[in-house]
């Protein structure tokens, strides 16, 4: 069999060939992905498959094993995929965020009253939506920068599920908020959710109601975090939320390069890390090597050793947990899964916080 790099466009294609033929392969996606503030680069993992006939041949590993290598080569921070349970671990994946939804019920969201103009999404929206998003997702670690290139919407809540975009108009007819929904009618769930203030979030959650009875559906579901503006709006109304922490299985991540990964970080490190205690250095050691984060002329720099830093040791997965706010330092050590000293876990606890991770579905791959 003959193992075949592609480049593609956003990407890349990694498979085995056999007799001109594909046989097992996957898809390198390419996403900038957030940390706190910082974008990182990340190749999402997609389409992970092997025809029947050719399964348990440990075809599968070889693929994800060479799309790693390739990653490593072409200089990617690190990598995610939405995995099946007790299989991406083996390949340094780690779980790394939750997944969340809010539910309300129907004739409590009937409460809300419609502000402004809703009306279906243009293409020449997109433009608008992709800032609104943006501004909204500054510092949402896990969230998709969108660029120029960004396409529009291209999933609802789940894989294969097609959505339908709504857009808020205030009085100038300029759009101001957005809704993207499934296009199904066993359920009425948002995907994503962005715009801020009350006349937005009242005429959105007025067309979920609105949505709701037509479907006769007595509940709302969205899949959105629960420290999101919306959903904070609707606490109001009556809500429940649910987080789903799959064991070795949903959302997973591993690092790629260390030492890229933390300088692309960098400038949120420096926030965390703040005024005080600027004279300590920090040196992290991983099974994919280690880095060392110290101040040199008012600036975080990360290096690959310093002198006299205190110690922390880690695997990549567990610092990917770390990373992305999943766990803290503290649990990590409490699991056994980190070494560090009194004053290097306190930093550590201090620079990774837990955060409410979330990148939305149409961002998936």
């Amino acid at each position: 069999m003959e193992l075949k790099e592609s480049k593609i466009e956003g990407g890349w294609k990694v498979e085995l060939v056999e007799d001109k033929k594909s046989v097992s392969r996957l898809w390198i996606v390419d996403r900038q992905m957030r940390v706190g503030r910082c974008p990182v680069w990340v190749g999402g993992i997609a389409g992970v498959g092997t025809d029947n006939q050719y399964r348990l041949q440990g075809l599968s590993r070889r693929v994800i094993d060479a799309a790693i290598e390739l990653m490593k080569r072409e200089g990617y921070d690190a990598t995610f995929l939405f995995g099946i349970s007790d299989f991406y671990h083996k390949f340094g994946f780690a779980t790394c965020m939750p997944e969340r939804y809010l539910y309300l019920n129907t004739r409590d969201a009937e409460r809300a009253k419609k502000k402004w103009a809703i009306r279906a999404m243009r293409k020449s929206d997109l433009a608008q939506v992709a800032r609104i998003y943006n501004r909204d997702n500054a510092r949402r670690t896990a969230s998709v920068v969108r660029d120029r290139k960004w396409g529009g919407f291209y999933m609802g809540s789940d894989f294969g599920i097609v959505p339908k975009v709504s857009v808020v108009v205030d009085a100038r007819e300029r759009v101001c908020g957005y809704v993207s929904y499934d296009e199904v009618d066993d359920r009425c769930r948002a995907a994503e959710v962005g715009g801020e203030g009350e006349q937005v979030f009242a005429t959105i959650l007025h067309f979920l109601a609105r949505r709701a009875v037509a479907l006769r559906r007595q509940e709302i579901s969205l899949s959105i975090p629960v420290d999101h503006p919306f959903a904070r709006y609707c606490r109001s109304f009556g809500c429940r939320d649910s987080t789903d922490f799959a064991r070795s299985a949903g959302p997973m991540g591993r690092i790629i390069n260390l030492q890229a990964f933390i300088g692309k970080i960098l400038p949120e490190l420096e926030d965390r890390w703040g005024a005080v205690d600027r004279g300590l250095v920090l040196a992290l050691k991983t099974d994919i090597g280690s880095c060392a984060l110290g101040w040199k002329r008012g600036n975080l720099r990360v290096d690959e050793a310093l002198e006299g830093a205190l110690g922390a040791s880690l695997k990549q997965d567990a610092f990917v947990q770390l990373a992305m706010g999943y766990l803290t330092a503290g649990d990590l050590k409490s699991e056994g899964k980190l070494r560090a000293g009194k004053g290097a876990l306190a930093l550590l606890e201090r620079l990774f916080p837990l955060q409410t991770a979330h990148i939305w579905w149409s961002d998936r791959f």
